[in-house]
């Protein structure tokens, strides 16, 4: 049937072309863009180069301008582009960004850019717990008005190859929008606040359950010999069954997020049993290796940062050995892409019934190992049942004290107590630490978490009792000490700390010395 019953061919052709001519030229008028993370309410780092890049039609001159600055490119064959503003100073002065093509046809405006510090804050489970779940959560969320603080939550993403592109929006933070932060992220960025008196940017990339081998490029991961199998779980899966798993775990998390919950409120509310969760598919692209990398970390780059902290490690901890090759080979990586001493403050996971002393002893020789790092030790806010304590404000407040000092030079004692050499006198074992700050103390009357063994190898509790920098350990059942160890358990029952209130670090002064014949391990 003729749509066109009174147009002759030719005329057809002329309206079919001038459709054409008008798509093309509309097209050329949407082609300036810019990634997701340069947005309203965005955060600059300051006293760097900041790179910009995006779209634009191919050749077309691109003008960027803020604060003062004027900087101009062209768009390659493919329409990418790319500038640096030179280095900025901090600025809490909400202002304008605009990139705009140099006929001036198209413009993108970006209000309320303000210039500080931008920390990355990444890991699993514990990374992403929110504000909405922490201990005196709606008091803290309605005291959250902290205007030159912003974040930027990326969405969750997986790819087989590096995206360019993430999706989120910044948020300042209010009464309105903490609720949605990672609470670790917000402490952290709270405390280091008050302290540093300049705007903050996070940018939260965080997936609960995964594990490291996702959040690292694929050359870096083969470099390191490691996790041969789940590589070879993965490669070679066609794009097709990858985004078909993708599309399963989707609508789990639909089910899981928002169906379920409410089926829970609308079965109570009716008096009815409670619905059983949904089960969780068997396969989940983001324990495919790289897979958070390609789609959550690469397209965050080269956007400038002060430094990064990590909280992950949970679906490592069965193989502490090989996280010591892991995590070191991806702080190195990303030190490649954000400069050689960016500062990567991470946590030691907190007690609980699945993680072993070993792999937190582990974390420890990274940490000793790896230049610009720093651990936040957590032995006395972990939960035996809960992987997720809910006692996010001292992970925070401890990141940020190795921040001031790692990344801000600040003469501050940002560690706890720390193992530092062991001496036998007859039945007494002393234990000599470095990291005392204002002293050792205990918190209750009788310390606890020590233990002690002889040439047997069977190790029992300690009595313990403080001398200036030293801990002085005894035991009915133990004539001739032969080693120590403090908090090696995976939930231990602890309570040495400096007057500064950081925590003493797990250790035993056996590591690595097979000496006994019946150590636990």
């Amino acid at each position: 049937m003729n749509r066109y019953p009174h147009a002759s061919f030719p005329r057809l052709v002329s309206y079919v072309i001038a459709f054409v001519f008008a798509s093309l030229a509309a097209l050329a008028e949407t082609s300036l863009k810019l990634p997701a993370l340069f947005g309203n309410d965005m955060v600059l780092q300051r006293g760097q180069a900041v790179p910009v890049w995006g779209w634009a039609a191919p050749g077309e001159e691109v003008i960027a301008t803020f604060a003062g600055q004027t900087q101009t490119t062209k768009a390659d064959s493919k329409g990418k582009w790319r500038l640096k503003l030179d280095p900025l100073e901090a600025s809490a002065e909400g202002r304008v960004f605009t990139v705009r093509t140099a006929a001036g046809k198209q413009s993108v405006n970006l209000s309320g850019v303000l210039v500080g510090d931008v920390w990355l804050c990444s890991g699993q489970s514990n990374m992403h717990f929110q504000m909405k779940s922490v201990d005196n959560a709606t008091t803290e969320i309605a005291a959250a008005n902290h205007p030159s603080l912003r974040f930027f939550t990326v969405e969750h993403r997986f790819f087989q190859q590096a995206s360019d592109e993430v999706a989120g929006v910044w948020a300042p933070m209010t009464p309105a929008t903490a609720a949605q932060c990672s609470a670790v992220a917000y402490y952290f960025a709270t405390t280091l606040q008050r302290k540093i008196g300049v705007p903050i940017g996070l940018l939260i990339s965080s997936v609960g359950g995964t594990r490291i081998e996702s959040w690292m490029r694929a050359e870096t991961l083969a470099a390191t010999g490691e996790s041969k199998s789940l590589v070879k779980k993965w490669e070679g899966m066609p794009l097709s069954e990858f985004e078909n798993i993708a599309t399963i775990y989707r609508a789990y998390q639909h089910q899981r997020d928002r169906v379920h919950p409410q089926q829970i409120r609308d079965a109570r509310a009716k008096g009815e049993p409670l619905p059983p969760a949904p089960k969780m598919p068997a396969l989940r692209c983001h324990d495919c290796p790289s897979a958070l990398h390609n789609g959550m970390i690469a397209p965050l780059q080269p956007f400038p940062i002060r430094g990064a902290i990590w909280y992950q490690g949970e679906s490592n901890a069965g193989n502490p050995a090989a996280y010591e090759k892991l995590l070191p080979a991806l702080i190195a990586d990303w030190r490649q892409v954000w400069g050689g001493s960016l500062p990567f403050l991470f946590v030691q996971l907190a007690p609980h019934d699945s993680i072993s002393p070993a792999f937190r002893e582990a974390q420890s020789r990274i940490r000793n190992t790896t230049p610009h790092t720093a651990i936040a030790v957590t032995t006395d806010v972990g939960n035996a049942k809960n992987i997720h304590p809910i006692r996010k404000k001292p992970v925070g407040e401890r990141l940020a004290l190795a921040a001031r000092a790692i990344s801000y030079g600040e003469a501050v004692e940002f560690r706890g107590p720390h193992f530092d050499e062991l001496k036998i006198e007859g039945k007494r074992a002393l234990v000599g630490f470095t990291h005392t700050g204002g002293g050792l103390v205990a918190e209750g009357p009788v310390i606890k978490g020590f233990t002690m063994a002889g040439a047997d190898g069977k190790f029992v509790p300690a009595n313990a009792e403080i001398d200036g920098k030293t801990v002085v350990l005894t035991s009915d059942q133990v004539t001739q000490p032969v080693a120590v160890r403090y908090a090696w358990a995976k939930v231990p029952d602890a309570n040495l700390f400096s007057r500064e209130g950081l925590p003493a670090e797990p250790f035993r002064s056996d590591a690595g010395k097979p000496l006994l014949p019946r150590a636990a391990r």
